[in-house]
């Protein structure tokens, strides 16, 4: 090794040893959408996929739906060292009013997507995530979710998570008695099969408030 090359190689090594760590934003997904028939209770949930602590840059990005045309728009950005693996929650203020429901960090307005189809790009995080679906695909008993895996989109229980790393799970349909995504006259004569139970009490009122699509 040449005198040159020893200096060459002092000069670079501090320079490759303090290099910054670079903040990012595009390892965060979508992947988790969750709707009630009438779409007033609906959560959208991102997760950070790539293990970086520092993709925080979000502030001025937006998640945006291609069928309705809303978008929510960050306000600013994440705290340096928090995001891998971390979790964003946007959700509207009826999610929010639920038991079992975590603390939104996000609120989004009732309908903000589609509950019936979302055709691509659907449900967006600026350019670096898509989630779309077809009629039929997404869930509206009050009780399930769909979720993207991969490349793969399967129903599963909602399982809605913030920042804060809090989970929960939601009810939105709780008079749906017999699980089919409507409240109806199957449920009302479930409810009246249980008149004097010694579980509690029915509250026909409570039913018929609810009556209809969950």
């Amino acid at each position: 090794m040449t005198k040159y090359s020893l200096l060459l190689g002092a000069a670079v090594l501090p320079f490759a040893t303090v290099a910054p760590v670079l903040a990012g934003s595009h390892t965060w997904d979508v992947v988790e959408a969750f709707s009630n028939g009438n779409g007033t209770v609906q959560f959208v949930e991102l997760m950070e996929t790539g293990g970086g602590a520092n993709e925080i840059n979000i502030g001025g990005l937006a998640v945006t739906s291609a069928a309705t045309g809303n978008a929510f728009v960050f306000p600013a950005n994440l705290p340096a060292g928090t995001t891998s693996n971390a979790h964003i929650l946007l959700a509207t203020a009826a999610f929010a009013a639920l038991p079992g429901a975590p603390v939104p960090d996000h609120i989004i307005p009732a309908n903000f997507f589609s509950n019936s189809a979302e055709p691509a790009p659907g449900i967006e995080f600026y350019v670096y995530d898509d989630f779309f679906f077809a009629a039929g695909d997404l869930p509206t008993n009050g009780r399930d979710s769909l979720n993207k895996q991969g490349l793969n989109y399967v129903v599963l229980p909602n399982s809605p998570t913030n920042f804060a790393g809090v989970s929960g799970n939601v009810d939105a349909c709780p008079w749906d008695l017999d699980r089919d995504g409507e409240v109806g006259i199957v449920d009302f004569l479930d409810l009246l099969g249980n008149w004097n139970n010694p579980y509690g009490i029915v509250d026909f009122l409570d039913l018929l408030a609810a009556w209809g699509s969950c």
